[in-house]
């Protein structure tokens, strides 16, 4: 049986955007119904932290929770294992690249994918800016989803591919 794929977000310290796009992203794989794991990490991430208070705030208007979110670093087990990356920034994704090499071509950023640039760090700011990344977050993740669905297929088809000239 094929492990589910892997979807990831990275930001910089895991307390905020990536936070709750990941729990934005896992609660539409549970209503899609999709065997889908959804992490997040940051490049700057200390592990072990709660998200931050007002992220938790925000996601719980949505009906979400960030109650069990513990920031974690991003690292090379957890970039290898993922079937997609998505960065809040462009610089973000530049850093994943000379961090990863191998991993390249499955490590974007919100920008590459949407074309709405950068996901503003909304740390320091005041409820309505993490709202505004929350809804950015939200109203694009059905393109963050054919984007990985696009490459769980590609996935498939090397894989069928292999399979036929074996």
């Amino acid at each position: 049986m094929t492990a589910p794929s892997l979807l990831v977000f990275i930001c910089s310290h895991n307390a905020v955007r990536s936070a709750i796009a990941e729990a934005i992203a896992a609660d539409e794989a549970g209503r899609r119904g999709l065997p889908l794991e959804v992490a997040s990490a940051g490049t700057h991430a200390l592990p072990g932290y709660a998200a931050a208070s007002i992220a938790q705030a925000t996601i719980s208007e949505i009906g979400l929770s960030l109650e069990h979110h513990r920031s974690k670093p991003a690292d090379a087990d957890l970039i290898t294992r993922a079937t997609l990356v998505v960065t809040m920034t462009d610089a973000q994704r530049e850093m994943l690249h000379t961090a990863f090499p191998k991993e390249k071509a499955k490590v974007v950023s919100f920008d590459d994918l949407t074309h709405q640039g950068d996901v503003p760090d909304p740390v320091g700011g005041d409820a309505q800016e993490v709202r505004a990344v929350r809804d950015v977050l939200q109203s694009w993740m059905p393109t963050i989803f054919a984007a990985l669905a696009q490459r769980v297929n590609a996935g498939r088809e090397g894989e069928a591919k292999g399979g036929e000239l074996s």
